[in-house]
């Protein structure tokens, strides 16, 4: 995770402190920040792709894609599922890792724009791809703990967002809030303006 040491980096002609945290609300930063985001695994048979939608423009950024719905996909493995469960750091529930080959990067930085207003959005589609769905951070399918600038606290490196995809449309939502996990920022790096 050091290369999550230089997680939050605003530039400013004067310090000023970032947003300490992102959460279920609208993010909006005063000076242009770059954050950076560690994808640690994924869980559930559905393939996803987490992003930042500019709610100012209208644009929308791919932070993470998976390219595969979970790393044991299509080699015939079973796989064992326990609903309701948070599994982040198991190999239960379909997991999905970097290193298995369900997303390519671990790393990614966003820059957030001066005074532009925010959300996160996660985007699933079922392994037979009939079932698709969209949730926001706003709409509380989104857990955050911690704050951008927090360093360690436990085994919470800066700001952890854990989602929930909204469960499959059989059995509803399972309130796991494993369904993609990652983690932002870490330490707050003021950096001097060149101008």
């Amino acid at each position: 995770m050091s290369a999550v040491a230089a997680g939050v980096i605003g530039c400013f002609a004067t310090p000023v402190k970032a947003q300490e945290a992102l959460g279920n609300q609208i993010v909006q930063f005063s000076v242009d920040t770059i954050v950076e985001f560690e994808f640690l695994q994924s869980h559930g048979s559905y393939q996803a792709t987490l992003g930042i939608k500019n709610e100012t423009t209208g644009e929308e950024t791919v932070l993470f894609r998976e390219i595969k719905p979970y790393d044991a996909f299509g080699n015939g493995q079973n796989q064992p599922s326990s609903r309701g469960q948070d599994n982040l750091g198991t190999r239960v529930d379909y997991v999905g890792t970097v290193a298995g080959g369900t997303v390519a990067n671990r790393l990614t930085e966003f820059t957030f724009k001066a005074n532009n207003k925010y959300v996160f959005y996660l985007e699933s589609v079922s392994p037979s791809g009939q079932t698709r769905r969209s949730v926001l951070s706003t709409q509380r399918f989104a857990k955050f703990l911690g704050s951008l600038d927090g360093g360690i606290s436990g085994d919470v490196k800066g700001n952890r967002i854990s989602w929930e995809d909204g469960g499959q449309v059989e059995v509803g939502n399972d309130s796991d809030y494993d369904d993609f996990v990652i983690e932002a920022g870490g330490y707050l790096i003021n950096v001097t303006c060149p101008f």
